[in-house]
């Protein structure tokens, strides 16, 4: 209602209807997160163009060291895996691997012209 007057409508109920969807349309942020991997997410992007052209998008960045150490540690000790002494070493390792991935997809795309994407998912994987 406060809409309504602020604007100098006649308080109606179409008028306060209006003044709700304004405020909605104003204050609505969603997030979609999509794969950019295989074809499904080109498919959707032909047949959503609005996606690409009314949206920001973020493309997220590389993983810090502290993420992926806290991550591996994490999914070793859910998983219920014992390895005592070689638990760091094997963190270690994930993180290792994980950043040389992301190293060889850069080269990969200088080379080769062609984009390795290295998500979340596949470190988890």
């Amino acid at each position: 209602m406060a809409l309504c007057v602020e604007k100098k409508w006649a308080v109606n109920k179409m008028n306060m209807f209006n003044a709700y969807v304004s405020r909605i349309k104003a204050n609505m942020h969603m997030i979609i997160a999509m794969s950019p991997l295989g074809g499904a997410f080109i498919e959707r992007n032909r047949k959503f163009p609005s996606m690409i052209n009314c949206s920001t998008i973020d493309w997220f960045s590389e993983w810090p060291e502290e993420a992926l150490l806290g991550v591996g540690r994490g999914q070793i000790l859910q998983a219920g895996v014992d390895l005592g002494d070689d638990l760091n070493g094997c963190v270690e390792m994930f993180k290792v691997i994980h950043q040389s991935v992301e190293a060889e997809s850069i080269e990969f795309l200088e080379v080769l012209n062609r984009t390795n994407y290295v998500t979340p998912t596949s470190f988890l994987e």
